[in-house]
């Protein structure tokens, strides 16, 4: 699903992505026109487009966004189990989530190697 929109990718089409991310070409474009338009530093443009919504509306994107946090988590399992299927230790995976080898254990082993 696009990140920013949480569409489908059925109703986005083509994703362009990077671990746990994907933006839809409508929301590539709309992010690169808004950049143009505002003529604005980075710093100066609204922290979020929660900003932009009325409280129902931004109770109706919770649910989404709870969709797409479990959607990530999912992700992060496959690659975790891909590093555990490739004998990459514990402590490894943990240092590279910035955890201790304990708790990436604790978190992902039951999903990984059970």
């Amino acid at each position: 699903m696009c990140s920013f929109c949480l569409r489908s990718r059925e109703d986005a089409g083509r994703l362009v992505g990077a671990p746990g991310v994907g933006i839809c070409q409508r929301c590539a474009q709309n992010t690169v026109r808004m950049l143009e338009e505002a003529g604005l530093e980075p710093a100066e443009l609204s922290s979020g487009p929660w900003d932009a919504c009325d409280d129902d509306e931004l109770l109706e994107q919770l649910p989404r966004f709870a969709q797409a946090r479990e959607k990530v988590e999912e992700h992060l399992r496959h690659w975790v189990g891909a590093a555990r299927g490739r004998g990459l230790s514990w402590a490894s995976i943990g240092e590279s989530l910035g955890m201790s080898r304990q708790s990436a254990w604790e978190r992902f082993h039951p999903h990984v190697e059970g």
